[in-house]
């Protein structure tokens, strides 16, 4: 049985809101990540006024209930942002289309993140929303006090039109702090479905 991931970035305290309005429209259960958006003005920046606490709520449901479980999300009254369905398999219509959303994901050093986003919005990005992390321990990693040290990370997380997808992935891939190995990774998912939230 194919599946889609449901994938909703929405304002802080409404992820819980709208995993309940996906379990009444036939989902099975999801994840809720906490998460920070990128303001789009520098000015908001400067001031500290663009950075806003983000939920991401992660939905992975059947594909005889994703049209149901999206279009439920989708009108969801008095919440703000944006719902995606990504498919957990594609097809060759998606790989040579040229068409549609493209769902960036940039994994770095956490620290980084706002860096990248700035480098992505000069090669046509909007906004993003980042996601804290943490790396996997290695055998080689530090050991401090019994515990195992591991490096922090972030996640950014871009829509974008496939147009403009290889050149934010170029502009990102020249960054300094991309270029260390291990540093980061960043790749694409083909996006079936976009909407905003509370339009």
């Amino acid at each position: 049985m194919n599946s889609t991931l449901l994938l909703a970035i929405t304002e802080s305290g409404k992820a819980d809101m709208l995993m309940s309005i996906a379990k009444k429209a036939g989902s099975t259960g999801g994840t809720v990540l906490n998460a920070r958006g990128t303001a789009s003005s520098s000015l908001l920046c400067v001031l500290g006024l663009g950075d806003s606490h983000k939920e991401i709520l992660l939905t992975l449901v059947s594909d005889e209930t994703k049209d149901a479980v999206f279009t439920a999300i989708s009108h969801a009254p008095h919440i703000k942002g944006l719902v995606s369905a990504i498919p957990t398999t594609r097809s060759e219509q998606q790989k040579t289309s040229a068409e549609g959303w493209d769902l960036v994901n940039i994994i770095c050093t956490k620290g980084y993140g706002d860096d990248i986003m700035a480098a992505a919005r000069k090669a046509g990005a909007g906004g993003g929303t980042i996601v804290d992390g943490r790396g996997t321990a290695k055998e080689d990693d530090i050991a401090f006090f019994g515990a195992t040290l591991v490096a922090e990370k972030e996640l950014l997380l871009i829509f974008l039109r496939k147009a403009v997808s290889d050149a934010v992935l170029q502009s990102v891939s020249k960054l300094p702090c991309m270029q260390q190995k291990g540093s980061g990774i960043a790749f694409t998912f083909s996006v079936q479905a976009l909407t905003n939230l509370g339009a």
